[in-house]
C-alpha cells in the first residue's frame, strides 16, 4: 500500500458528526446483540455521558480522525484506564469508511495506535469486539490481541 495514514486530533465540527454516528452505530451493535432499542439507547447514552463528559476534551480520552492526505478514512478513539500504577489504553471506537475497508487501513491504524499508546508510557491496549464481528476479530487476533473474557449466550426456541 502506497498511501500513508495520519492521525489528526478531531476538530469540534468533526466531533459533532462523529459522536452522533458513533452513538448510532454502538446502539445498533447492541440491538444486534439482543437488546431492545430502548435498552440499547439507554446504555449508549450512559456510556457516552460517562466516558466523554466534556466531549472531545474529556480527560484521558483521545479521538483522532484517520486521514490519507486530506481524505477522511476513519476515526479512532482510545482512553486511558486503570489505577495509576496499572494504566492501560482501551480502544473505545474505531470506524473506517465502508469505501475504504479492505485496503489495509485498519491494520495500519492499529499499528499506528500502538506507537501513540507507547508515547503515554503504556504497555497494554485492550478493546471490546462484538462476537458477530468476525472481520474485526480476525484483524485483532492477527495483530496479537488475545481473548481475555468471553461471554456466551444461547437463544432458546
Amino acid at each position: 500500500m502506497n498511501e500513508k495514514l495520519q492521525f489528526h486530533p478531531i476538530s469540534d465540527s468533526e466531533y459533532a458528526i462523529w459522536v452522533n454516528q458513533s452513538n448510532n452505530e454502538y446502539r445498533e451493535e447492541m440491538i444486534k446483540n439482543g437488546l431492545t432499542f430502548e435498552e440499547a439507547q439507554k446504555k449508549t447514552d450512559d456510556a457516552f455521558r460517562t466516558f466523554l463528559p466534556e466531549g472531545s476534551k474529556s480527560k484521558d480520552n483521545y479521538i483522532y480522525t484517520i486521514k490519507v492526505e486530506s481524505r477522511w478514512v476513519g476515526t479512532i478513539w482510545f482512553c486511558l484506564r486503570g489505577a495509576p500504577n496499572n494504566r492501560k489504553a482501551f480502544i473505545c471506537d474505531i470506524v473506517l469508511d465502508e469505501k475504504e475497508r479492505g485496503k489495509g487501513f485498519g491494520k495500519q491504524a492499529m499499528l499506528m495506535l500502538e506507537e501513540e499508546v507507547k508515547k503515554h508510557g503504556l504497555k497494554h491496549i485492550g478493546l471490546h469486539v462484538f462476537g458477530h464481528n468476525k472481520i474485526a476479530r480476525n484483524l485483532y487476533q492477527s495483530l496479537g490481541y488475545e481473548i481475555t473474557n468471553l461471554y456466551l449466550e444461547k437463544a432458546l426456541s
